[in-house]
């Protein structure tokens, strides 16, 4: 970063996308020759797509997330030695995940979904795990060392973050839009998923029908803003960590143009309110990240989950205190698959 504002760019600029290549890969004919909307790609009358740094970087973080859950699960080790030792993942890494999947399950998705934990776990996990890579490795300056040890200043877009692309904010929030719709949907039915959107029925008469519809009409945009506010959230506060960043940072070259001492005077309080702002964006990058995936299980249990449900709080594999105790119970093979407890019968 500080090769990029002390050359005089935006400081704003490398928070934005950027093409890694000159020629676009895809040209797809868009209108008239005098069309010209560069948000979405379109120029004189041709969309043009080409690979940025933010979908190289969500390409990777998918990889990422990919290669650690497969060796994190390899470290798990059921029914192997003896005693308590058959139930103990090994590696500080693979216990920490273990520890964060735990914590997701148990504190954020089964108070709201209740019984159906286990069946959406997977995609809840995947949620926030997917956010969670970004936003870090956002903050990680891959562009700015590639361009300190090639000498290239090209090299200096590639990286940022992914999270903070609106496009993919927006991709996000339209996943949960339809994880509510299909799970809501495939838990209750047709009939009683659309009936959720009128809180007062359709039986109140012809004189009721008006506010029917009304309030149904109000439901309906109410959960597409949901959705829509969960993108900006993300969005915004990705964004901004950046640019406050660049804003303190480019303020030295700023005090430069009154000489070096007083850029020097400046850079050193700055240097050390940086490391503080990005020790808090690390921070923010957690917090944002458990922020959509909770906000994303209590819009889906909004749906699918309902007081009257009661079978719903009879979780089979809800364990007390005392069933805990007893790991042969609390690890039951037939929980995991059919398949690992044949392979891997339980000694006492």
């Amino acid at each position: 970063m500080f090769y990029f504002l002390a050359a005089g760019h935006d400081p704003t600029d490398h928070a934005i996308p950027h093409a890694l290549h000159h020629s676009p890969l895809l040209k797809i004919p868009a209108g008239g020759a005098e069309t010209n909307v560069p948000a979405l790609g379109i120029r004189d009358g041709y969309y043009e797509f080409f690979i940025t740094n933010h979908l190289m970087m969500s390409a990777f973080v998918g990889l990422c997330l990919i290669i650690v859950g497969v060796l994190c699960s390899r470290k798990i080790s059921i029914y192997h030695g003896e005693g308590l030792g058959r139930y103990q993942t090994r590696g500080r890494i693979a216990q920490l995940f273990e520890t964060i999947c735990a914590f997701i399950r148990d504190e954020v998705a089964y108070p709201n979904l209740r019984g159906l934990t286990d069946k959406y776990i997977y995609y809840i996990w995947t949620v926030f795990f997917f956010i969670l890579f970004a936003n870090i490795m956002g903050v990680i300056p891959f562009g700015y060392i590639l361009q300190m040890v090639t000498g290239d200043p090209h090299y200096s877009h590639w990286g940022g973050s992914a999270t903070g692309n609106l496009a993919m904010t927006g991709v996000l929030a339209l996943t949960s839009l339809f994880a509510i719709v299909f799970i809501g949907i495939r838990e209750t039915s047709v009939k009683d998923f659309l009936n959720h959107f009128n809180p007062i029925g359709w039986d109140g008469g012809i004189a009721m029908l008006p506010i029917a519809l009304l309030l149904y009409v109000l439901e309906v945009l109410s959960l597409l803003i949901k959705c829509f506010v969960l993108a900006m959230r993300l969005f915004g506060t990705m964004m901004a960590g950046h640019l406050v960043l660049a804003a303190f940072v480019g303020l030295i070259f700023a005090a430069r143009a009154a000489g070096d001492g007083t850029a020097l005077a400046v850079s050193v309080p700055i240097v050390i309110v940086s490391t503080c702002l990005t020790l808090l964006e690390l921070f923010v990058c957690c917090l944002q990240a458990f922020i959509f995936t909770f906000l994303t299980v209590l819009f889906i249990s909004s749906m699918a989950v309902h007081e009257h449900d009661e079978h719903l709080d009879d979780d089979p594999h809800a364990m007390e205190d005392a069933y805990q105790m007893d790991p042969d119970k609390a690890f039951d093979p037939g929980r995991i698959s059919p398949a690992v407890g044949a392979s891997h019968p339980a000694t006492s």
